[in-house]
């Protein structure tokens, strides 16, 4: 299914630094709209930023792309994204 509204994600990879995630470079946006209509609205809906629900897309999003691959702790904020794609 395509259509115009979009999902996108944002990615922020992190490093670890005296014990605490920081921010580095490298952040990206992503298109995750076929994965949040596949899931359905109810589900979508459930997904939270900086969460393994969210993290999940991720994952989904570069399986295989050794390019994208970060070995370090990161944060995936969606959820308002999510919830502006299925308002109205």
């Amino acid at each position: 299914m395509t259509t115009e509204k979009r999902v996108i994600a944002h990615f922020q990879p992190q490093a670890w630094i005296n014990d605490n995630a920081v921010e580095i470079d490298g952040a990206h946006r992503f298109d995750v709209t076929e994965q949040i209509v596949a899931m359905g609205r109810e589900k979508a809906l459930q997904i939270e930023d900086c969460q393994d629900t969210s993290d999940e897309l991720w994952h989904a999003y570069v399986v295989g792309d050794p390019t994208q691959e970060h070995n370090g702790p990161f944060a995936v904020t969606v959820a308002e994204a999510i919830k502006e794609f299925f308002a109205g």
